[in-house]
């Protein structure tokens, strides 16, 4: 036969199976592929959900240029007090500082740069206790926010702190006592250089924890910059021996390489908080899986955190094999409860880690590799009043059974993985729906994917 021939045959043959209806059972398509290997992507957002706020003792103060002071009586969170320790040193680390042959204080204050970011009403008026230390910081220690140097303190004024302008700064001004100030300028054996000065001045408590708040939402905190070139410790004097030296300025300062400072922070809940925030941190009521069933909390400077329990996520697996796809924690905003105004506003972005089983604090894996945290989330969402979080990575190493579930925590922190310990620095705070709230209940939506038969 030719191959012409061959050829015709060959195409003859092609016409007729491929005239066959696909619908045959016999058409060669999906009854040949195997059934083990037939996939769908399915959506799941009807797990349960079960949170509570836990109360957080303390976290850790770092040594920073940014610091908060003030009072607020919050509506919600109860009051909460921000104090500053911290020291001063000569500027630029002059040596040998004279005020000349006989120096007379006029005045002395205390001048720490303002950031304009604050929480609470800022037209209340505080009250400032303003303490010498008698006990150096420490560049060896790491301070937390219940940390105290109780016994060792001086009251040298109370005043009525004022934001001023101090150039085109927003500064907030603190008098000090003149007998602190005068001993400073004219004993010239503590300005031999910063050593001695510090050894001879250990620094500042800085409070207004006794400032009087009346009704809820009064007083403010503040955000402070300490290393600015305006904060630090006026001393206005003259020479009594010669009038040329009138009107002269010593500054004191709390930045540079001799800089220790942290914050000292009070949460106090039996000051006006909220019952169901109460009754949370303190045990009081149902067992702490229902505890949150209508609102949970998040307080500022790391007061609370909020318990995350997903309890059946082995149910994703339990008659077969999944791939996840995504798995996202959507945890809403309740603005019944703690509305967003000038006063009090939302976190930025908020964390969610992993419990540990002795309770610690664990990265989740999506926070580890790059491409993961891209799709992590975390930033609030203004439209939809939402936190998202997609912990596909953390999931999908739960179903494999490479890692237990002992549950997360929702904390107020950066969610990158450098960030998220630090607790210090967060303002703002904000009330969730728990899992029994109509109007702002969480979600967990899940996609994946299924292998029905592969075991």
């Amino acid at each position: 036969m030719t191959k012409l021939n061959t050829g015709l045959l060959f195409l003859s043959l092609l016409l007729v199976f491929s005239c066959k209806k696909k619908d045959d059972d016999s058409f060669l398509g999906l009854d040949v592929q195997p059934e083990n290997d037939l996939v769908g992507l399915t959506i799941s957002d009807t797990s349960s959900i079960f949170l509570y706020t836990q109360k957080v003792d303390s976290v850790r103060s770092y040594n920073d240029q940014y610091k908060y002071l003030g009072s607020n009586q919050d509506p919600i969170f109860g009051r909460t007090d921000a104090s500053i320790y911290t020291n001063f040193s000569i500027a630029n680390n002059y040596t040998n500082l004279s005020f000349g042959s006989h120096p007379v204080l006029d005045s002395a204050e205390i001048v720490i740069r303002f950031l304009g970011d604050a929480l609470g009403d800022t037209t209340t008026i505080l009250t400032y206790d303003v303490y010498v230390i008698n006990e150096k910081l420490s560049s060896t220690t790491s301070y937390y926010s219940h940390n105290a140097i109780p016994n060792a303190v001086t009251k040298i004024s109370t005043v009525t702190g004022k934001i001023k302008n101090r150039g085109s700064n927003l500064c907030l001004l603190l008098p000090l006592d003149n007998t602190f100030g005068q001993y400073i300028l004219q004993t010239n054996s503590n300005l031999t250089n910063n050593t001695a000065f510090q050894n001879a001045y250990k620094g500042f408590y800085i409070t207004s924890s006794n400032s009087i708040l009346g009704a809820p939402g009064t007083g403010a905190i503040r955000r402070f910059d300490l290393d600015d070139n305006i904060s630090g410790v006026n001393l206005y004097y003259h020479d009594g021996a010669s009038s040329a030296f009138k009107g002269q300025v010593a500054q004191f300062t709390f930045r540079g390489v001799d800089a220790l400072r942290f914050n000292n922070i009070k949460h106090n809940y039996t000051s006006g908080a909220a019952s169901n925030l109460f009754n949370q941190i303190n045990g009081v009521g149902t067992i702490d899986t229902l505890k949150g069933n209508t609102n949970v909390y998040l307080n500022c400077f790391g007061g609370t955190r909020t318990k995350v329990y997903l309890p059946y996520l082995k149910n994703f697996n339990d008659s077969q094999k999944v791939s996840i796809s995504r798995a996202d924690l959507i945890i809403k905003v309740d603005e019944n409860i703690s509305p967003y105004n000038f006063n009090y506003s939302y976190p930025a972005s908020l964390a969610l880690i992993a419990c540990a089983n002795d309770g610690k604090e664990e990265l989740v894996y999506d926070q580890l590799e790059t491409t993961d945290f891209v799709k992590y989330g975390g930033n609030y969402d203004a439209t939809n009043k939402v936190y998202t979080f997609n912990i596909a990575r953390q999931m999908q190493k739960i179903l494999n059974g490479e890692i237990a579930n002992y549950g997360f925590y929702l904390v107020n922190a950066l969610p990158n993985r450098s960030a998220v310990i630090r607790r210090d620095n967060r303002l703002q705070r904000v009330v969730f729906g728990g899992k029994n709230n109509l109007n702002y209940k969480p979600t967990f939506k899940v996609t994946y994917i299924k292998y029905p038969y592969d075991k």
